[in-house]
């Protein structure tokens, strides 16, 4: 397939899970889409709208006039000169220049920028001078879980309503702007739902056949995903991907170390969103054969926090008296009402350290 555009905007706010959408169109060929960058072009559009005021003035011409040569100044020179810097900032490196088709960047700063002006579309405009035929992907999350998240749960309680209305203008540029603009939700790409999908055919890109591997490769800062240990490492996958189906989902007994042929036990605690889900079945894919948790141990800690949820209070697993010869990577799955099944974490086991 042959892209659609030669540029990718991520236009959004902070906690939105942009880092991931980031992480996910660099697997695109040719397409490089780079991180935040403290909003700097957002100082030549201050710039740029300068000098429109300063080109505005008439009869410039004479030396001793106030504003001498202001009508003179090429607005469109000075948009090349912003193209140029702005290419050169981003791809940093011009050896790479002839493989890249399509560049960008991903900024969460259009929040700051809505509550100076209260709308963004002048500045998105401007990018859209700068930028060769760009795209403008809108990310956005549910709200709920951005205030709880990172800095957002030490704001005050206008942040929602702020947050709702920069959504109202990410949603009013897209309905002007509908052919060079796609919004897409968190929630759209963790769980692959068919919007996520789409964002692809707008790009005029193949949908990754190794998605689930790029949704769990890590994205972001201060990952805590990875627990290393004296000879194996527990990589647990990112809550974000099954974060609609428990409220708590831990490993939170492990061994310092696994000796071959040595017994040692795994446990942990599983609690599902909502009483009309119920975990039926944990287990480890090992050789191509399952070995099972022993499930609904008592975890009254969890009931007490978790009183809505009737099985939080027998929500504990316990994998008993594991056994392993050789160094292996094992896949831990837990089943949710006898057909979902989802991985949560890998155990990869290394005898010769």
């Amino acid at each position: 397939m042959s892209l659609n555009f030669q540029s990718i905007l991520i236009v959004t706010y902070g906690r939105s899970g942009s880092t991931l959408l980031q992480g996910i169109l660099n697997n695109i060929d040719g397409v490089l889409v780079r991180g935040e960058n403290n909003n700097f072009i957002y100082g030549l559009y201050e710039a740029y709208k300068k000098l429109i005021d300063v080109s505005s003035h008439k009869d410039t011409s004479q030396p001793n006039h106030s504003w001498y040569g202001g009508g003179e100044i090429d607005l469109e020179l000075f948009l090349n000169d912003c193209r140029e810097m702005v290419r050169n900032v981003l791809l940093a490196n011009s050896n790479d220049d002839k493989n890249v088709l399509c560049y960008g960047f991903k900024e969460i700063r259009y929040f700051e920028v809505y509550q100076q002006t209260k709308d963004i579309t002048d500045y998105l405009n401007f990018l859209g001078k700068i930028f060769p035929k760009p795209a403008f992907i809108f990310n956005t999350r549910n709200l709920d879980d951005v205030l709880k998240s990172g800095w957002w749960a030490k704001m005050n309680t206008e942040s929602r309503t702020r947050l709702i209305e920069l959504e109202i203008a990410f949603q009013a540029y897209i309905e002007t702007h509908q052919t060079n603009s796609f919004m897409v939700s968190y929630e759209d790409v963790v769980c692959q739902l068919n919007n996520f999908k789409l964002l692809f055919d707008f790009l005029g890109a193949a949908y990754p056949e190794n998605m689930d591997e790029i949704l769990l490769t890590p994205h972001g800062y201060g990952q805590k995903n990875i627990q290393a240990n004296q000879n194996f490492t527990l990589k647990l996958t990112p809550a974000s991907l099954y974060h609609h189906l428990f409220v708590v989902c831990e490993i939170d007994n492990v061994p310092k170390r696994i000796l071959p042929s040595q017994e040692f036990n795994l446990a942990g605690v599983v609690i599902p969103a909502n009483n009309q889900m119920f975990v039926s079945g944990i287990y480890i894919m090992s050789s191509g054969k399952i070995v099972r948790a022993e499930l609904g141990l008592n975890s009254p800690v969890y009931g007490k926090k978790y009183t809505q949820i009737l099985a939080s209070n027998n929500a504990r697993f316990k994998f008993h008296n594991l056994i392993f010869p050789k160094s292996e990577n094992l896949h831990l799955f837990v089943e949710i009402n006898d057909c979902q099944k989802v991985e949560i974490a890998t155990l990869y086991i290394d005898f010769s350290q």
